[in-house]
């Protein structure tokens, strides 16, 4: 077990004076004073002051564990005592065991090398290891003060960092300086060397800034799912594959944001204050869990933000897009001597794909009606070309035919494949009492004459998806009083709250000749709206209506 070696082993036979023993407790009362009292201190103590020539202390730790604090340098004794405390002072032949107790906890045990005593030396000890007992008692509620207090001081530092950090990283929102913050702020926060943002891709998490080369533009797959399963910061070593080449330890923290892991923070190589590597250890992880929070919250306003400057980018456009169609799309309708015009333009975006336009010729008018393929921007610049193509063109008095065939070539020259137009086109002539028109792929048109209703259908594919397709002019007679009736598909597949169509079978009754346009307009305006309720418009509404008076 323990204990000095026969030859060693001290025999005196004493009983402490009264004032030895004040001596004693006196030392013992100075050892309290010190701001950590060393176990050799209070051997050296026991020493002096009793019959024993030495011997070992054994002090508990947090973790309940009895080590060696202090042995004599003769005296052997293991490092580590398994055997519990016991409740009194223990005698032997070669050993005394007095327990150091604060009532009933155990707090540790003094070992002595026994020789020649006497009970009176007993009870000194028994009285020693008592104030011995409250002097470490009390030495560990001032240590625990003291660390209380460092804690206390440290957490609220971390605080204060912590905040000063999130008001710094919170008041960027341009996503390419704020991940510059971000890596000087954590390298910063917890020393460390290297340091890189790894922003989600897909499936994947791929570098978009480091200070410090990485080995690859993406994070590898088992690393990723090892940071995403964790949730929290997760530390590597060296054997495994580092995010840095050459690192010696690593970690990674996971950055959430939008109910989802957003991206990875990853730090390498903690720096020491003699300059060496160490590990990250709980107090660094708990930074850095805390300061991906912030991240995550300032990533999530940054994308906010650019989301927001692109919609007010598209916004803009749109309305600029919005503003070029109002000032391509009549503003007025013609006053033409002999002839009445109504009109109905209704765009279900703020940029539309329909067109129509008027041009008045010297016996009479030529209107069209368009409908381009596609929606918003792409649609509106569709339209533009074609508002070009069929100004100069009608205005250089070019036949029907040969304006459509005409458009044709332009755009499909100038368009994307995808892009195509229908289109009618018609011409009224007064004098001559005629209709001429092309229809390339619209709507069938209506002529309303003498009480019947004759249909103007497509006879040629839509404007632009062939270059070699010609279109040739149809005529049909169109006495005074006649209507003609152009409208997009926009009228006719509206949909109600139950999917139905509006469709031809409700478009033709309403169409009557003898009744003026304008309320021939009205009439399909009051139905349609009657009809779809409070669906919303899904499609572009166009209407023309032209009539020779009598």
């Amino acid at each position: 077990m323990w204990g000095f070696p026969a030859s060693h082993r001290a025999y005196i036979l004493t009983s402490l004076p009264v004032m030895a023993f004040t001596d004693f407790l006196h030392e013992l009362q100075q050892l309290e004073r010190t701001p950590a009292t060393p176990p050799e201190a209070i051997l050296e103590a026991f020493r002096r002051h009793t019959p024993f020539a030495g011997g070992a202390i054994y002090l508990r730790g947090r973790d309940a564990t009895l080590r060696l604090a202090a042995k004599s340098e003769q005296f052997v004794a293991p490092e580590i005592l398994d055997d519990e405390p016991p409740a009194d002072l223990i005698t032997s032949p070669d050993r005394i065991i007095v327990p150091l107790r604060s009532g009933r906890e155990p707090l540790g045990v003094l070992a002595l090398a026994a020789g020649a005593y006497s009970e009176n030396d007993l009870d000194v000890l028994r009285a020693a290891a008592a104030f011995l007992s409250t002097l470490i008692v009390n030495q560990r509620l001032t240590q625990e003060a003291r660390e209380g207090d460092f804690q206390l001081k440290y957490r609220l530092w971390e605080l204060e960092t912590l905040y000063d950090i999130g008001l710094s990283i919170a008041g960027t929102l341009n996503i390419e300086e704020l991940a510059d913050e971000i890596l000087f702020r954590m390298i910063s926060l917890i020393n460390a060397r290297r340091a890189a943002l790894f922003l989600r891709d897909g499936a994947q998490f791929k570098a978009y800034r480091s200070y410090g080369d990485v080995r690859s533009e993406f994070l590898n797959e088992e690393l990723t799912q090892q940071i995403v399963e964790a949730g929290r910061p997760i530390t590597f070593e060296a054997e495994t594959d580092c995010i840095f080449p050459s690192c010696v330890t690593f970690v990674g923290v996971p950055i959430r944001g939008n109910n989802e892991v957003i991206g990875v923070l990853a730090a390498a190589d903690r720096e020491t204050r003699e300059g060496g590597i160490a590990s990250f250890e709980e107090n660094e992880l708990r930074l850095l869990s805390l300061f991906a929070n912030q991240v995550g919250i300032a990533l999530e306003n940054a994308r906010l933000h650019r989301e927001a400057l692109e919609k007010q980018a598209m916004e803009h456009d749109l309305e600029l897009a919005a503003t070029i169609q109002r000032d391509i799309l009549p503003k007025l309708i013609p006053v033409i001597e002999g002839i009445e015009i109504a009109a109905l333009s209704r765009p279900a975006r703020q940029v539309g794909g329909d067109y129509h336009a008027f041009f008045e010729r010297e016996n009479g008018l030529v209107t069209l009606v368009a409908d381009v393929s596609g929606k918003s921007i792409p649609a509106a610049l569709l339209v533009s070309a074609l508002h070009a193509a069929v100004q100069l063109l009608v205005l250089e008095g070019r036949e029907l035919g040969e304006v459509a065939t005409e458009l044709n070539r332009h755009i499909h020259r100038w368009s994307a494949e995808n892009k195509f137009i229908t289109f009618i086109i018609v011409s009224i002539d007064r004098e001559a009492e005629t209709l001429e028109f092309v229809n390339a792929g619209h709507n069938p048109g209506y002529v309303l004459s003498d009480g019947r209703q004759e249909t103007l259908k497509s006879h040629g594919l839509p404007i632009g998806m062939l270059a070699q397709s010609t279109y040739h002019t149809q005529m049909r007679p169109f006495p005074a009083g006649s209507t003609v009736v152009l409208y997009s598909d926009g009228i006719t597949e509206a949909e109600n709250e139950a999917g139905e169509e509006f469709g031809n079978d409700r478009l033709e009754p309403l169409l009557q000749d003898g009744v003026r346009p304008d309320d021939i307009r009205l009439r399909i305006a009051t139905a349609g709206d009657a009809f779809v309720g409070s669906a919303p418009q899904k499609d572009d509404m166009t209407l023309v209506i032209a009539s020779s008076r009598r």
